[in-house]
């Protein structure tokens, strides 16, 4: 096989591979256990949230938004409202992501996820 060849090869796969990639998913409902705000870099959401995408990460009890949301504010007031009115929250994310001194990845809530809150 010419180089060419490979080289088109390989393009191809890349193509295909990285919507699969990027691609999202919606964690569990779950009224969120406690929330945490993490040395000036973010907050967490802890419960039981699961796995939603493809590349699990290695901590599902969790979501993570970072301070550089462009939300936010609005989440973490929406968040710390769901944990005072016992409401269920669900995730939409795409990454799971290391946080500071906290082991493992966590699912992460990028400016491209969505926040829904339901009883």
């Amino acid at each position: 096989m010419s180089v060419f060849a490979k080289a088109l090869l390989a393009s191809a796969l890349m193509a295909f591979a990285l919507p699969a990639i990027a691609a999202g998913g919606s964690t569990a409902y779950a009224v969120p256990a406690k929330i945490e705000i993490v040395r000036g870099q973010g907050f967490l959401i802890f419960g039981a949230y699961g796995n939603p995408g493809p590349n699990p990460c290695t901590r599902d009890e969790a979501i993570w938004v970072p301070i550089s949301h462009p939300q936010y504010s609005e989440l973490l007031s929406s968040a710390l409202s769901a944990f005072a009115g016992q409401f269920r929250l669900q995730a939409y994310v795409h990454v799971c992501t290391s946080i500071g001194w906290h082991s493992g990845t966590y699912n992460e809530l990028s400016k491209d996820g969505a926040l829904y809150i339901t009883r």
